[in-house]
């Protein structure tokens, strides 16, 4: 059984959580805290708690006329209008009895509120207790993650960033710029790396690898990444060659099951075998915090999640670096 430490989230109207990486700082230790809530199911679901930036209570929301049917309205959090989304209603459970909770979040440099049942607890937790949903559920699945609470209950991590998409009505097609292209004369047979535990994460960057010409493959969590990157240097070591040689570079997410991009980071930084290796850190979770921790964890570069112009144009950039003439 996951072992956990419970912390207390503040009672009252307005739940402040904006301090919470001031009061631990769990980078590089393969940790993470988790804000535990409730959709109207007897299910329990969780969250980032560096994704939240507080919990409130008795928050008016305005109705928006036309808009997606799980977009609840708009709330005004300190004269900034925040879309305010059902999530009680997009994991398909009806309306609580009891006024629902508002837990507003801010990642991909957007903030956006949803709405749920009733906010539990935070809870200290080890990425390595944190597991890929069964395969049978996976495809398509709105959960990232699921862990063993200690009353034995399981918790699922909710994949907020494929929701949001699905109630954006955007396309599922990466658009990157015709102007944005890797040059031809790199050597053919390298190819990039990436880990990321969201499906809809993944098939995003793949496609903005494909249209810039890289070859590429992935691994679903960091765990699985450190393992066959660490079998592939092993059998590159053998050839007498360098990693670097075929990846140039490797893509992490931060928030991954059973080993987070932070170690990840860390294990590739301390292994001499990825001398020459550029690590790039692939998230939502963009703050200035995060992209000082990545760096403090020996990576290269911080690249924010689902802005695919600023991706192409990034690897763009360290590629032609790395192989530049002369």
């Amino acid at each position: 059984m996951a072992a956990h430490t419970p912390v207390t989230a503040p009672a009252g109207n307005q739940d402040s959580l904006t301090g919470i990486d001031e009061r631990t700082n769990l980078a590089g230790t393969n940790r993470m805290e988790l804000l535990l809530f409730k959709v109207g199911s007897p299910e329990t679901y969780g969250i980032n708690v560096f994704k939240v930036k507080e919990v409130m209570r008795g928050v008016a929301i305005t109705h928006a006329p036309d808009s997606h049917p799980f977009i609840a309205g708009m709330a005004s959090l300190r004269g900034q209008l925040v879309p305010v989304i059902d999530l009680i209603g997009l994991c398909g459970n009806p309306a609580p009895a009891t006024p629902p909770v508002m837990i507003v979040t801010e990642f991909s440099h957007t903030t956006q509120a949803f709405l749920v049942e009733s906010v539990e607890t935070i809870i200290r937790i080890k990425w390595s207790d944190v597991h890929q949903p069964p395969a049978m559920l996976s495809n398509g699945s709105k959960l990232t993650g699921v862990t063993e609470l200690a009353d034995g209950r399981l918790a699922s991590i909710l994949d907020v960033e494929q929701m949001l998409h699905m109630i954006s009505g955007k396309s599922d097609v990466i658009d990157v710029p015709a102007t944005v292209v890797v040059d031809e004369t790199l050597p053919s047979d390298i190819r990039i790396f990436f880990a990321d535990d969201s499906a809809f994460a993944r098939a995003q960057l793949k496609q903005i690898l494909d249209k810039l010409g890289l070859q590429n493959e992935y691994a679903i969590n960091g765990r699985e990444a450190w393992e066959r990157l660490d079998a592939f240097a092993k059998t590159t070591e053998a050839a007498g060659k360098r990693v670097e040689e075929s990846i140039p570079i490797i893509i992490t997410d931060i928030e991954m099951p059973e080993m987070d991009g932070f170690m990840l980071t860390r294990n590739i930084k301390a292994d001499r075998r990825f001398d020459g290796v550029k690590v790039l850190l692939h998230s939502s979770m963009s703050e200035s915090s995060n992209r000082t921790k990545g760096l403090s964890m020996g990576a290269d570069g911080f690249l924010a999640k689902f802005n695919p112009t600023d991706v192409a144009e990034a690897l763009q950039t360290f590629l032609a670096e790395k192989y530049k003439k002369g």
